[in-house]
């Protein structure tokens, strides 16, 4: 017989000719033995080399091989598919660096420096460009910036501040203390005109060594910290330029801090108007380099030509969206980010200017006639929250317990009923007769109601006027243009009853906004009243060392401010912020104290992602 073993090696077509030529050579009662060591020796190796399989088309008609191509691709493609599923389910996205991000900002930047910025605008740059000692994260809390860490005496007059090793500005020169004493002493000194100079009135600064430096306070304020968010500003740049002409300076629009992002280029119009600017991520900052590569930031002279550009997908987002604008936004890829700020709009009362307002049971009777839920859904379309006190939530001394009487027309009329002004026979509004005096004219109850030319403001007008007017108070409405609210109206305290909204600063408290002292220009008390309570609570608040020992003066000071009826407190608008839906980062934030503050977490923002294996996996 013949030995097939020399053949194991042999290639597959070689095997199947050996076995062919074998087979003729013998008698059909030895090609079954031939078969069976064929079969054998081919099993001996399981799987095929390379060179037999290169083999295998000569063995294969047109339908064989077709049939054999599309089993190998289903097998390419479902192991492909299984890989895909596996790595999907066992990972998750994670923020990637790059990419860019585009926001229409409404104003124009003229002053991006963190001590002589004013306007929301530049504002918007600074918080990007600059760095603090402290800062607020996305959740509102103070957390340090360029400070390591702080101390503060048991007094709380003396704060210590150590600087963060290998801090630099965006030009490459280290951040020292020197820069922070340089910033601090600017704004004090009045040639800058800092609107922040105030702030540091009383406060003497000294540094202790290379990298760290003490404020000594007059006396304890608790907001010190909020205080020392303010950006600071390189000395190496900045110390050969006079004080009087810093506002003139090119670094005003070419500025470099040690923010997370760093300018990059700007372009302006035929006139010298800025049009867009442009920063990029900053590679050495202190925290944690930016998702984002670019930022570029379009301007716009008004909110209508904003939102145009965001629905026409020139911008990736705006800086603020109009509550009448949000209608007009149908596009599923637009994100609406509403954050709780620390604005809210309530009717001012000035007895000064019409004396039935002295009377707080007519200020009471107006307060019961105004119909806030109605114009919280009509006006605002449900966007906001009603609010009984200055105090809004989120603040120190917040008091979800605290109410007031809701709307009720039949109250409000039997006060009015019980202050001798009755309804005429015939006549829509309520009037009263001197009783000792029958020749003495006829006064008709009416009120001046005043605000600014904007439409929302002009809507809650229309139901209040309707509101008042049902139970019988004529009321009159004066519509002022924006450019002369301030200087014809509210400087001079000219207005019976105003309609308006007021910004509040969280770190003052409400001592500029209802004591006494601050009802005249320019104090920023709108209701014209004072009350020697309300001003010994104010006078606590201001004082107080700590948080904890606010919170008793606060409460009665809203309980004696809602009792005396200072003003109507109607709602606190939610900020909405519009961008995209490839922006990922604004969400998380949910409390700003300023416009700026919704770039608070900037660093963590992010338009690309990658997948990574989950580690518990």
């Amino acid at each position: 017989m013949f030995s097939l073993g020399e053949r194991s090696g042999s290639s597959l077509g070689s095997l199947f000719s050996f076995f062919k030529k074998t087979k003729e050579k013998l008698a059909p009662s030895e090609k079954d033995d031939v078969n069976q060591q064929l079969i054998t020796q081919l099993n001996k190796k399981k799987i095929p080399s390379w060179s037999q399989l290169k083999q295998l088309p000569k063995f294969l008609n047109k339908p064989e091989k077709l049939q054999f191509i599309i089993a190998f691709l289903i097998l390419i493609l479902s192991s492909f598919t299984i890989a895909w599923r596996y790595y999907i389910k066992n990972s998750v996205p994670v923020p990637a660096h790059g990419g860019s991000y585009s926001e229409g900002l409404v104003g124009a930047p003229s002053l991006v420096n963190p001590i002589l910025a004013t306007t929301d605008a530049d504002r918007d740059l600074v918080k990007l460009l600059f760095a603090g000692l402290m800062k607020y994260d996305e959740n509102g809390e103070l957390i340090p910036d360029l400070a390591s860490g702080y101390t503060i005496d048991a007094e709380q007059t003396t704060y210590i501040f150590e600087l963060k090793e290998g801090l630099k500005w965006h030009d490459g020169d280290p951040v020292t203390v020197d820069d922070i004493l340089f910033t601090i002493n600017s704004i004090k000194n009045p040639e800058y005109k800092s609107p922040f100079r105030s702030s540091f009135i009383g406060v003497q600064i000294q540094a202790i060594n290379d990298r760290t430096v003490q404020f000594k306070l007059e006396k304890p304020f608790s907001p010190f910290l909020s205080i020392l968010t303010i950006g600071i500003i390189p000395e190496h740049l900045w110390y050969s330029i006079p004080a009087f002409g810093a506002n003139l300076a090119d670094l005003n629009i070419r500025p470099v801090g040690a923010g997370p992002y760093m300018f990059k280029t700007l372009t302006r119009d035929s006139s010298g108007n800025i049009r867009s600017y442009t920063l990029k991520s900053y590679e050495d900052y202190h925290l944690s380099k930016a998702y984002i590569n670019e930022i570029n930031f379009k301007f716009y002279p008004d909110f209508f030509t904003g939102v145009t550009a965001l629905q026409n997908k020139n911008i990736d987002g705006l800086n603020y969206l109009p509550k009448e604008y949000k209608n007009e936004i149908k596009s599923g890829r637009i994100v609406f980010h509403d954050f709780q700020f620390p604005q809210y709009t309530a009717v001012f009362f000035n007895p000064q200017k019409n004396e039935l307002l002295s009377n707080n049971d007519f200020r009471h009777a107006l307060a019961l006639g105004v119909d806030k839920q109605r114009i919280l859904e009509e006006v605002l379309s449900g966007d906001g929250q009603l609010i009984n006190s200055p105090i809004l939530p989120g603040q120190i001394g917040y008091d979800s317990e605290l109410q007031t009487e809701i709307f009720n027309i039949d109250k409000a009329k039997e006060i009015l009923d019980e202050l001798g002004w009755v309804m005429p026979e015939s006549g829509q509004f309520r009037i009263k007769k001197d009783k000792d005096d029958e020749e003495a004219a006829v006064k008709e109850l009416s009120i001046q109601l005043t605000t600014i030319d904007q439409s929302d403001n002009v809507k809650i007008l229309s139901i209040i006027q309707e509101n008042w007017q049902s139970i019988g108070v004529k009321t009159e409405l004066n519509i002022v243009p924006k450019d002369k609210i301030k200087k014809d109206i509210i400087d001079s305290r000219n207005y019976q009853a105003l309609l308006f909204g007021e910004i509040i600063n969280i770190n003052s408290g409400p001592y500029p906004f209802w004591h006494s002292s601050q009802n005249q220009n320019p104090g920023l008390n709108l209701s014209v009243l004072a009350n020697k309570d309300v001003d010994d609570y104010l006078d606590v608040i201001k004082n107080s060392k700590t948080n904890e020992e606010k919170l008793e003066p606060l409460k009665k000071f809203q309980e004696k401010l809602l009792e005396l009826n200072f003003a109507i407190f109607l709602y606190n608008p939610t900020y909405t912020y519009p961008t995209t839906n490839k922006l990922r980062g604004p969400e998380s934030v949910h409390f700003i104290n300023l416009p700026a503050d919704r770039f608070n977490n900037i660093n963590s923002w992010y338009v690309k992602t990658k997948r990574v294996l989950n580690s518990n996996n």
